[in-house]
């Protein structure tokens, strides 16, 4: 049973720091069916409802991966909307209603998965003022390389080309229009060059949607596509879940990311372990939402520990350990 005074703490965070929400505004609330998520969402509205703002709530049934797409009211809804609330299950960023939204200005705050001791984590609650120093730092990093390249002890090894585009840093604050955050929260993160990709991921820590990685893994990429997956129970997982989806779901990378908040846990769950200072976290499919060019019904986050990385040959990152 969820803590009735953690909920409200996270709540009055979420609508006076990370929306920073304002008399007269308007949020939806999005939650879906199979979540026991009727107390949080009631007490989010009620949050919202003190800060002057109207709450909207919304009722989905479940996604079953991220980016998957919402039904069309919802994508009106949050078009229109100057704020919206996510505690479904599954993410929503990388979808095209809330790409739509943001583009329109609407801010948003992922809090999907609450229910499974998320609100619990001390990276939900951290101070973010040094993470968003350190994530808008790294960010500009990124901007200005042109090639980024990790390796890890266990054999990983991939190179990505960049070409200028916006780093999109989650910082735990979205209150500026177009902004988005999910809580715990902390990364920087950029779309690198579609097609440039090269090299292999080996024995990463967690896979969205299939998990903590307790068998042999190894995925080869050849210009910018997932070319062989071979390994166990993971591996195969991996690849009946590109059967089911469109052929952009091999598409690799679409994301590159690093993350920011030092107290967030090293635990079997993508949300929180891929914010964690001295991680980096990469992605398949969808990457509309990070400035980039490729547009899936699937975005599926793998994360790394403890990886070396370079930009344009400069170590910014040793065995996790942060140097900048």
């Amino acid at each position: 049973m969820l803590d009735t005074e953690r909920m409200c703490e996270v709540a009055e965070k979420v609508v006076g720091q990370v929306l920073a929400l304002k008399p007269g505004e308007t949020v939806c609330i999005l939650r879906d069916t199979e979540e026991d998520s009727r107390p949080f969402a009631e007490i989010i509205s009620a949050a919202v409802r003190r800060a002057g703002a109207e709450p909207v709530s919304l009722i989905i049934v479940p996604r079953t991966v991220g980016g998957q797409e919402l039904p069309e009211p919802v994508a009106g809804a949050f078009f229109r909307s100057s704020a919206v609330i996510n505690i479904a299950r599954w993410p929503i960023t990388h979808s095209r209603a809330v790409s739509t939204a943001l583009g329109a200005g609407t801010r948003t705050c992922n809090l999907r998965g609450f229910n499974d001791g998320m609100l619990e984590s001390p990276g939900v609650t951290t101070d973010y003022e040094p993470v968003r120093r350190n994530a808008l730092a790294v960010d500009a990093l990124l901007e200005q390389a042109r090639e980024i390249r990790f390796t890890t002890a266990d054999g990983c090894d991939l190179t990505m080309q960049l070409c200028g585009r916006k780093g999109k840093a989650q910082t735990g604050f979205a209150d500026e229009p177009g902004k988005f955050s999910g809580l715990p929260d902390g990364e920087s993160t950029v779309a690198p060059l579609e097609g440039a990709t090269q090299g292999c991921i080996v024995n990463p820590y967690i896979i969205d949607k299939i998990g903590r990685v307790d068998e042999p893994f190894r995925m080869e990429i050849k210009d910018g596509w997932i070319v062989k997956v071979e390994g166990g129970k993971q591996a195969r997982q991996l690849l009946e879940l590109f059967e089911k989806s469109d052929s952009n779901a091999r598409r690799f990378a679409s994301q590159f990311a690093l993350g920011m908040n030092p107290d967030c846990r090293i635990f079997p769950d993508t949300k929180e372990v891929s914010k964690r200072l001295g991680t980096l976290h990469v992605a398949l499919g969808d990457n509309i939402s990070l400035g980039g060019a490729v547009q899936c019904g699937l975005h599926i986050d793998i994360v790394i520990l403890n990886p070396t990385v370079w930009l344009d040959g400069k170590m910014v990152l040793e065995n996790g350990k942060l140097f900048i």
